[in-house]
């Protein structure tokens, strides 16, 4: 696995709005999901297919724990990001993509420039966007 996905990414991809070559990462087990991701992506689903979804999702994509020292990393950025006053993009579960993504060195799939905009500050984020 080399990608952790993000909910901007997942979205398109669920809705087949992307490149056929993303449709094979997925087939390859190269792109995963973690928590935050599952429950932020649960948001959208109809209620009636709520389980449904989540069941095709966890059996699709590999699944990520999120680390436990997740926090130290989530502090760290946000005050790396404060200190040029970028702080103001990333939602709670974006930060903790961030930091899961960053301590087991994967690389953040996304459809969002916020992610784009932490990696310019904290180069240990790696990050690409899904229509790259």
């Amino acid at each position: 696995m080399n990608y952790l996905v993000d909910t901007s990414a997942l979205v398109r991809i669920l809705r087949r709005q992307v490149d056929a070559h993303w449709d094979d990462m997925v087939e390859r087990g190269l792109v995963a999901v973690c928590e935050p991701v599952l429950v932020e992506a649960l948001t959208i689903a109809d209620a009636k297919r709520y389980d449904e979804v989540e069941r095709e999702i966890r059996a699709t994509y590999p699944w990520v724990p999120v680390p436990d020292d997740v926090w130290e990393v989530v502090r760290a950025v946000r005050t790396d990001l404060a200190a040029h006053s970028q702080h103001h993009g990333l939602s709670v579960a974006d930060h903790l993509v961030v930091a899961t993504a960053i301590r087991l060195k994967l690389v953040v799939l996304h459809e969002d420039a916020d992610f784009e905009t932490v990696s310019r500050i904290v180069p240990q984020l790696r990050q690409e966007r899904l229509g790259q």
